[in-house]
């Protein structure tokens, strides 16, 4: 029996609402269906249930990424086939981010990633910046990788060159911070149930990333220049500017490093070197905390690399 596009969307929605317990919105997605398309719907749900685990029993890169793929395709009206293929309709290209993306939240390396997707790591890195500055890209993304994880993550090689730890309760934290910018990266790993140990780390999984850029942008908020920032990081003031440039790209993100610049210590930063015409960035607020500067309808984030 051939399945046609409709179906297998209309099951994959359904697959979806019934991962997330939402039984009601599963009942409203059956309800207009008579006798004959339920029986159609059952033989389109055996398949996708089927095809939601890897054909083989291998463990690694290849199941793993099989595994996101399968998951993926459905959420967007796909197929696996698609997505590996170099078709770049809308939903396939959706479908091929989030599966990328969840393959690289579970530990996988870029190069390991484009492999197994027939690409290049720069599209992996594209396709995963994509990704999260689309809440609705994300949310998928964070979805398959939960299914991944549950399934495989366990089981992988673990070699420090491709998989990191699963998510763990975090260990108990000895940092004390000393000014601002510390204090931003303590509120920073707080508010995204991690220690300050892992945004000042070399960690690249998605909760530090998350938790770095939102430190850094506060502490860039509360007026602090990008070297300075950049020492307390042991980063270049050119990674600084990009964590601004993706949290102001995410709203949510955003709203909480505006929140923690509010709510930092008063002892300003270091004074900008002379003659610097870089303009203090403020949070999104009606009153702007004294010593910003107004953004007269700018971004609240700098957009200059400057100091």
């Amino acid at each position: 029996m051939d399945l046609d596009p409709g179906g297998r969307q209309l099951a994959g929605l359904i697959l979806d609402a019934a991962g997330r317990g939402e039984h009601d919105q599963v009942a409203s997605l059956i309800a207009p269906l008579d006798a004959e398309r339920l029986r159609s719907l059952v033989t389109v749900l055996a398949v996708q249930v089927d095809q939601s685990a890897p054909a083989s029993s291998a463990t690694g890169p290849a199941a793993v990424c099989e595994l996101a793929i399968n998951a993926a395709a459905p959420m967007f009206g796909t197929t696996p086939e698609a997505i590996l293929s170099a078709e770049r309709r809308r939903p396939v290209s959706d479908a091929r981010a989030v599966a990328m993306t969840a393959a690289r939240e579970t530990g996988l390396s870029l190069p390991a990633i484009a492999e197994q997707f027939n690409k290049d790591h720069g599209s992996v890195i594209h396709a995963v910046r994509r990704t999260a500055e689309r809440p609705r890209l994300a949310d998928a993304a964070a979805r398959v990788s939960e299914h991944v994880n549950s399934r495989y993550t366990a089981r992988l090689p673990r070699t420090e060159e491709n998989v990191v730890d699963l998510p763990q309760r975090p260990p108990a934290s000895t940092f004390e911070p000393d000014g601002p910018v510390e204090h931003a990266v303590l509120a920073a790993a707080e508010a995204l149930n991690t220690t300050p140990e892992v945004p000042l780390g070399a960690d690249r999984s998605r909760a530090a990333a998350d938790a770095r850029a939102v430190a850094i942008t506060a502490a860039r908020i509360h007026g602090h220049s990008l070297p300075t920032i950049a020492r307390h990081f042991e980063r270049d003031h050119t990674t600084v500017l990009q964590a601004t440039r993706r949290i102001e790209k995410t709203p949510p993100l955003r709203d909480l490093a505006a929140k923690i610049a509010a709510d930092l210590p008063s002892s300003g930063p270091a004074p900008a070197p002379a003659g610097s015409t870089s303009t203090i960035p403020c949070p999104r607020a009606a009153t702007a905390p004294s010593g910003c500067a107004s953004s007269s309808g700018r971004s609240p984030l700098l957009a200059s690399g400057r100091s």
